[in-house]
């Protein structure tokens, strides 16, 4: 029987590439053998904890480091659900994504905070250096339908669900990103993406294939430049391939044989500016969503032929395009795009109302995004038909900036919109009702939403307006707000 699940195939590249690098960090690298060993001690480590059982969910949280791989994969090898978490929100947001997973314990794997400090309660935290070899165990085998792990998404009204997705899903989607990506073991990929994201997208293709994986803990164009001189590939979005050709040496990223990009949408005069400046580096772009995982991929040939296009469903994913009232649409008709795939989710965790919402009757996917097909089956996306911000690849939910906002005892109402950044690709903006006679102004808004909110959920500008225009039904008409900060009727304050 071939390998059913993401632990068996790795054990059996395990088994061909026992000391071949798997992982690299600094001058530190791990071997595949010494990965699958650590792994294993972790796994053990977990069988031993009180409330740790089959499929029981466990948290993990901290920055790019083969620490953080292992510990990954220590929680499926034990059969249990790995959570990734988000370094980047503040405690009280953990916690309360802790609570939702109903997570038996914590793996932290940052190596600078202690995350059992920072949190108010919970579930245990178990630091990953505490997870050492203990007694043996007989590791169990996860099977391909059993839960693999959870994906934590905000959604456009902000408050999160958990995408739970099988060992099955998660290992079809890897084999699938691994096929259309040239990974393989004379690859060695350079990992920046925070590894709560890029785990299914990056990291597990290149294992399964045997290539290394150079992992950087943040963004750095310095560091990032460094590692291409000796790397032949990375993942990334957009805004930071921008910021990359701004920041970085080019002659180390001519180094590089390709890069892959997905997340957001890819701007074809950024496109272009890659291809002038760095001709000889291929580019792979890939459409997917967390419910989805990977949807399309656009290779080289078919970008150049068609940059505005995110390319061609993979073999087994059934891509379609329907109206509002589920029929399905020719090509050149746009509508909102749908996704049939081994590699979409099993369901929102608890949540069957939610899932319901977002699967059709023959069991695909509602992706939420606007697009079309050409008569070639190529995929062309238009827009979302939720107003959820993508601000430098990650999720920005207006409705949980706009209830910061909300707080500030002077705001009487505010809304929250997405404007085009050159920086980030889009970048969240708040535009609000003082109250009466209040002399708030809206720097005093923008410094109040610093103290609310995580970095990347912050609005990057405010203004302040007498009354907000509303729809026929009485609602804040966003996207008259949109074009008149565009068009200069509305005038943004911009934080320092």
């Amino acid at each position: 029987m071939p390998p059913a699940t993401v632990v068996e195939w790795l054990g059996s590249v395990v088994e061909g590439h026992r000391h071949r690098p798997a992982l690299i960090a600094g001058d530190q690298t791990w071997t595949y053998g010494e990965l699958w060993e650590r792994a294993g001690e972790i796994a053990h480590a977990l069988l031993d904890q009180p409330g740790f059982g089959p499929e029981a969910t466990v948290g993990l949280i901290g920055r790019n480091t083969p620490d953080y791989v292992a510990a990954y994969l220590g929680v499926m090898r034990a059969a249990g659900t790995v959570v990734p978490l988000n370094e980047r929100l503040q405690a009280a947001e953990i916690g309360e994504q802790l609570e939702l997973v109903r997570a038996c314990g914590l793996i932290d794997a940052d190596p600078e905070l202690d995350w059992g400090d920072l949190l108010d309660g919970g579930p245990p935290a178990w630091h990953v250096s505490q997870l050492g070899p203990g007694a043996a165990h007989h590791l169990p085998s996860p099977s391909a339908g059993s839960n693999a792990c959870i994906l934590l998404t905000s959604g456009s009204t902000g408050r999160p669900k958990g995408v739970v997705h099988t060992h099955r899903a998660l290992l079809h989607s890897a084999l699938r990103l691994a096929a259309a990506l040239p990974f393989g073991p004379a690859e060695r990929s350079v990992a920046f993406l925070p590894f709560f994201a890029s785990m299914p997208e990056q990291v597990l293709p290149a294992l399964l294939s045997g290539a290394a994986v150079e992992s950087i803990d943040r963004f750095d164009p310095e560091r990032i430049a460094r590692a291409c001189r000796t790397a032949t590939c990375f993942d990334a979005v957009p805004t930071i391939m921008a910021r990359l050709l701004e920041e970085a040496d080019h002659d180390a990223l001519r180094r590089l044989s390709w890069v892959s990009f997905a997340s957001e949408p890819m701007p074809v005069a950024l496109l272009e500016r890659w291809w002038d400046s760095l001709p000889g580096v291929a580019t792979h772009q890939i459409y997917g969503m967390t419910e989805c995982l990977p949807i399309t991929h656009a290779g080289p040939a078919h970008l150049r032929r068609k940059p505005r296009s995110v390319g061609l469903p993979y073999p087994t994913s059934e891509v379609a395009v329907v109206g509002a009232d589920g029929e399905r649409l020719g090509p050149g008709s746009p509508g909102e795009v749908t996704c049939s795939t081994p590699a979409r989710m099993a369901g929102y965790l608890g949540d069957p109302d939610a899932t319901a919402a977002v699967t059709t009757a023959s069991g695909a996917i509602r992706t939420g995004d606007l697009g079309q097909l050409d008569e070639d089956g190529a995929l062309y996306l238009t827009g979302r038909l939720k107003d959820l911000i993508i601000s430098g690849g990650l999720n920005v939910a207006p409705a949980e900036v706009e209830a910061a906002a909300c707080r500030h005892p002077a705001v009487a109402s505010a809304v929250v919109v997405g404007i085009p950044d050159p920086r980030w690709g889009e970048t969240p903006v708040v535009v609000a009702v003082p109250t009466s006679g209040s002399p708030l102004a809206a720097g005093d808004l923008l410094s109040f939403c610093r103290t609310e909110l995580p970095g990347f959920k912050r609005p990057s500008g405010a203004a302040l307006v007498d009354r907000l225009p509303l729809t026929g039904i009485g609602k804040s008409a966003k996207s008259v707000v949109r074009d008149r900060i565009l068009n200069g009727e509305i005038t943004l304050v911009r934080s320092g």
